[in-house]
């Protein structure tokens, strides 16, 4: 046994990608012993379209499970071999629609006897004591519930004795630049909001676009989040999320002023406090206004600064 097997779950990614390999260099032997041309890793946007003929780049994403970085390239290089073109949307301008074009549906008539062995094939690979279908179906139900990154965030909330106040003193806060960085805040904010607090996650997502985000790092581990978005009344703060296991260390603080050097100098700007937190942010230069409203079933508080 190699080194990889042994080192069991932790190389659960690695022998899954293994798999993956074999699994499209096989079917693209299949694809080319009939006489085929076609690249495994063109399958789940081919049959996507075949199923649901006409969907936006943002939808076919949804649908494959894909990033949206990773469907693009994928439409580009199938646009590149005349499988797909793109029509602009009746109903939006700005939104342009993906169709498969004649050549892929003459393509397609000629996959499905080959999908039909391969589904057989498949079935047999597969036919094993603990079938992988059910076991993927179950890992799938269970990643939408909660993702590896937040699930582990959790374990390192809840393992708070192995931060010893002490070493709480090197708090670094970044802007984010890259995708990796930005699921990272998403899990943070998820885990705070929508596990911790009962929060919509529809609604705690919402102006993600928008927004300009920021992540907390401890000893270059992730602790907390914000993000500001530009408004009609001025530069909203908002989505601070600090980890539990962080809170009380300075994180909060550190992720305000990060916010605020980052913003126009005499700038109107202003959040949305939970009442809980309105101390913490009079600390931090702002004042209330107006009177408190519920937000998510929680009171809030609206305060402003100018800077």
């Amino acid at each position: 046994m190699n080194s990889i097997d042994q080192s069991g779950i932790l190389a659960l990614s690695t022998r899954l990608q293994r798999i993956s390999d074999r699994l499209r260099k096989d079917g693209f032997q299949i694809y080319k012993e009939n006489g085929i041309d076609f690249e495994p890793k063109w399958f789940p946007v081919i049959y996507t379209l075949y199923e649901k003929n006409c969907l936006s780049v943002g939808e076919i994403a949804s649908e494959i499970g894909y990033a949206h970085p990773s469907t693009i390239s994928l439409l580009k290089e199938l646009e590149k071999q005349k499988l797909i073109f793109s029509v602009k949307d009746k109903t939006d301008d700005r939104k342009r629609l993906i169709q498969l074009t004649p050549k892929a549906e003459d393509l397609i008539e000629k996959m499905k006897p080959v999908w039909g062995i391969m589904v057989e094939a498949m079935t047999d690979l597969t036919d094993t004591k603990n079938n992988i279908m059910l076991a993927i179906n179950e890992v799938e139900a269970a990643f939408k519930k909660m993702s590896f990154l937040e699930r582990a965030l959790t374990i390192m909330e809840n393992n708070k004795s192995s931060l010893a106040p002490e070493n709480l003193n090197e708090v670094r806060v970044e802007k984010i630049t890259n995708p990796e960085d930005l699921k990272t805040a998403f899990a943070i904010r998820r885990q705070v909001f929508v596990v911790g607090q009962n929060v919509n996650a529809a609604a705690e997502e919402d102006g993600n676009d928008e927004a300009t985000h920021f992540l907390a790092k401890v000893n270059d581990l992730p602790a907390g989040t914000a993000r500001w978005r530009k408004t009609k009344d001025g530069y909203k703060l908002e989505r601070f999320a600090v980890l539990n296991a962080y809170r009380g260390s300075g994180v909060g603080g550190v992720l305000v002023q990060a916010l605020l050097a980052d913003l126009p100098k005499g700038s109107r700007t202003y959040l949305h406090a939970q009442m809980r937190a309105a101390k913490f942010y009079e600390k931090n230069g702002f004042s209330p206004f107006g009177e408190t409203f519920v937000e998510e079933n929680i009171e809030h508080i609206k305060m402003e600064r100018h800077i």
